[in-house]
């Protein structure tokens, strides 16, 4: 279980790769091994920072 902090740098740490251009969102924050609940976190805090990473419905 990540921490709040945590979340919070490694949603930093994948829009930085995204940027970067090393692919979606959804396929960075699948690279970090970590549970499905803290991947949830992690896609929700990048979704508020980046709200036009989110999938198109």
């Amino acid at each position: 279980m990540l921490k709040d902090f945590q979340v919070r740098v490694v949603a930093n740490a994948c829009i930085t790769r995204v940027n970067d251009g090393e692919g979606t969102i959804d396929q960075v924050v699948s690279t970090y091994p970590m549970q499905a609940d803290d991947r949830e976190k992690v896609l929700a805090y990048a979704y508020v920072i980046r709200p036009d990473l989110m999938p198109a419905k």
